[in-house]
């Protein structure tokens, strides 16, 4: 059933359960990103940025896209955040008068591209007529040299060279820098004064130096990044702060936009600037407060994370960056090295005065496929601390764990999901085989006890990690390839809590797949304990750009108007 924005009569219809009976919810996912449970509110962010919600008490889900964000909940009717710029309307044609055909046949000059010509070009000109001018007295000389005698109209052009060749010492001078006109004029140039020669040299490199130096300010000028209110690509990733406040977002466009989540109205308060290509990742941390996130250029960007201490409505630098390589798909800060965890959450603890991360990057150029993990300081300098090359291939998507030992989830191509030490490099604890096609996303309970999975081939299992049987407990199907998995904060596989599924064929795909599902862009939201489908999502035409889904445990600050 396709549920048009705007329409709140369907919020009774799809009731879902997770402990106890809670609000109803509508999903509303558009060209899916990005999934997460949280208390109170709903919402969906895509690459039209633009924002509908309705507040509500209770669980809800969160949702990222890229066609729109969506916050959603019960009670109130879908209120507009962002909204694409309307197309231009034309004024509708009137018919024409007696007459208006002449008129319209001569509208050609109306159209006209013809710009005048500017002084240089014309200065050019006149310095190759003189110049031609001075080789035809050239070749008259050469007569006289030879005896013959000239007509006195040609005695009087010969008698015109001294000043003839002060027009064009004068000219030469004015010329560009970048003129090729003296380069082709060389037997001209000879006849003018050395002194003079140097003169125009001179005065030339120092005109073409002042051209390049202006052109250069120009070009930084177009570059510099400005304030930005929305993405102007798809968004790729998000982010929560820590208190639930702060939205973090990075895009396609190469720019990261901070959004306040205290009111209604979703609000962009700082622009993040300074990769040179589309942003896949981003994670925030309140303990160094510190933003990272990585790009196609190969480069992880630390930012103060903590946007209080950040004028708003302005272009952030980054603090520091780290030279990656590769493409950096996936970054993840550790959870266990919160502050005030005693010995890193009970495993081996990060270095004093910072915090682990974990990254995962493709191949790019000679750089292999590889993750990584790093110590980052409070001030943003990252340290490598080991890597893991021995991969399938690339990781889609990484996930800490816990248990007896610190642990690494790797999602990969192949349909298996490794399980690293994170802690120091080596071979693999153990290697999953779940799924038939790659495995695009990975989420772990809030106990991280149940590691849930979603793959291209049309399934989603739901995995005991705390075990060393790595038993799969539930499974869900689908009838599209899925690239997005989200549980409740109280999913337990066939007890209880939902889990929301949403995927869709890639775009090359798209035009000439003959299997295209008529909902195939849309989610699907399941009861954990009877596996049947609580809810369909209505959304918009358009593939997943990202194919992971990150849980976020803290509650959305509630504002004082829900």
């Amino acid at each position: 059933m396709a549920v048009e924005p705007g329409d709140t009569s369907v919020l009774a219809r799809y009731p879902l359960a997770t402990s106890g009976q809670i609000s109803p919810l509508l999903v509303s996912l558009c060209g899916m990103l990005d999934l997460a449970f949280v208390p109170e509110k709903l919402f969906c962010l895509g690459s039209d940025c633009r924002a509908d919600f309705v507040y509500g008490r209770g669980p809800a889900l969160v949702a990222f896209g890229c066609h729109g964000l969506h916050r959603l909940g019960r009670g109130r009717p879908f209120q507009k955040v962002f909204r694409q710029p309307q197309s231009r309307q034309t004024r509708p044609k009137e018919p024409l008068k007696a007459g208006a055909s002449e008129a319209l046949a001569m509208s050609w000059r109306a159209e006209s591209t013809y710009q005048k010509q500017s002084a240089f070009v014309e200065d050019e000109k006149e310095y190759l007529k003189l110049a031609k001018k001075l080789r035809d007295i050239l070749k008259l000389e050469e007569k006289v040299s030879a005896g013959e005698k000239l007509a006195q109209n040609q005695q009087d052009k010969i008698a015109q060279k001294d000043g003839l060749l002060k027009e064009v010492a004068a000219l030469a001078g004015k010329l560009p820098g970048d003129s090729d006109v003296l380069g082709k004029t060389e037997d001209i140039m000879a006849l003018l004064p050395k002194a003079k020669v140097q003169g125009i040299e001179r005065r030339r490199k120092q005109e073409q130096e002042r051209r390049l130096n202006r052109e250069k300010k120009q070009e930084e000028e177009r570059r510099k990044p400005e304030f930005m209110c929305r993405h102007d690509r798809p968004i790729l990733s998000v982010c929560l702060s820590a208190d639930g406040r702060y939205l973090f977002t990075c895009s396609k466009d190469g720019y990261l936009i901070c959004w306040s989540m205290e009111n209604k109205l979703l609000k962009a308060l700082v622009t993040f600037a300074g990769h040179t290509g589309a942003v896949f990742t981003l994670d925030v941390t309140a303990a160094p407060s510190l933003l990272m996130s990585g790009s196609a250029d190969g480069q992880v960007k630390f930012w103060e994370g903590n946007p209080d201490k950040l004028q708003h409505f302005t272009v952030v630098s980054p603090k520091t960056s780290l030279d990656h390589g590769g493409r950096v798909r996936v970054l993840r800060w550790c959870p266990f090295d919160e502050e005030g965890a005693a010995a890193g959450g009970g495993y081996a603890a990060a270095p004093t005065g910072g915090r682990r991360f974990a990254s995962a990057s493709e191949k790019l150029g000679s750089k292999p496929a590889l993750i990584a993990v790093w110590h980052a300081s409070a001030a943003g300098t990252a340290k490598l601390l080991f890597e893991i090359k021995d991969l399938p291939g690339k990781a889609n998507d990484l996930q800490w764990g816990g248990g007896a030992k610190l642990k690494l989830f790797s999602a990969h191509d192949n349909g298996y999901v490794g399980v690293w030490s994170g802690e120091a490099a080596g071979p693999p604890m153990k290697t999953i085989r779940l799924h038939s096609g790659p495995v695009s996303s990975l989420t772990l309970t809030t106990d991280r006890s149940t590691l849930i999975t979603a793959s291209h081939d049309k399934t989603a299992k739901a995995v005991d990690v705390s075990q060393p049987g790595t038993e799969t407990l539930a499974s869900f199907e689908s009838d599209r390839p899925l690239n997005a998995v989200a549980v409740s904060d109280d999913f337990a596989a066939k007890e209880k809590g939902t889990v929301v599924l949403a995927g869709g064929k890639d775009a090359r795909d798209v035009t000439r797949a003959k299997d295209m599902q008529e909902d195939e862009f849309e989610a699907k939201v399941y009861d954990s304990a009877s596996g049947s489908i609580l809810a369909v999502s209505f959304s918009g035409f358009g593939r997943t750009h990202v194919r992971r889904y990150q849980y976020f445990p803290d509650a959305l600050a509630r504002s004082e108007n829900s």
